[in-house]
């Protein structure tokens, strides 16, 4: 099941990050990055502007790709041919709050999810799976031999 972000609209609907951040782009990819690895999910993010060189360069993943429009066009027409390729559009999912937008993608049978709920979504998957990385930090902690023996001395003796 793809989804198919309005990258600046997901950013301007965050509560803690600014479009005027120049690494705006960076920390919604880095999110949603994380959020793919616990989804498996396709993700295309849509980027209104210039294309941002040092994010072409990152090491994406096959299932998550980033565009941003050919001259004179807007993300929201590189998302309509996006959701035009789809056969079955009830598989897509739309990120966006743009009303034309979703409105179009919900004529074509795509569901949409507001970029606010989106983000807390995100964030919460987020959270959890920082969690789960930091209890396997704490599970995975190696000891020594001289740990070894002293609780073999400490098990002996009951």
């Amino acid at each position: 099941m793809p989804y198919i972000i309005d990258g600046n609209n997901l950013i301007g609907s965050s509560p803690d990050i600014s479009l005027e951040d120049k690494d705006a782009r960076k920390k919604i990819i880095y999110i949603l990055k994380k959020y793919q690895e616990v989804k498996k999910n396709n993700i295309i993010v849509a980027f209104d502007g210039e294309p941002d060189i040092i994010l072409n360069r990152e090491n994406l993943k096959n299932k998550f790709t980033v565009i941003y429009p050919k001259y004179g066009n807007s993300a929201d027409d590189e998302i309509k041919k996006i959701i035009d390729n789809y056969t079955n559009y009830k598989d897509v999912i739309l990120v966006s709050s743009d009303m034309e937008l979703k409105t179009y993608a919900r004529k074509k049978g795509a569901r949409t999810i507001n970029s606010i709920e989106f983000y807390f979504e995100l964030k919460r998957v987020y959270h959890i799976n920082g969690q789960k990385e930091k209890l396997k930090e704490r599970i995975n902690i190696e000891i020594s031999e001289k740990e070894v023996d002293l609780w073999m001395k400490i098990f002996d003796k009951k």
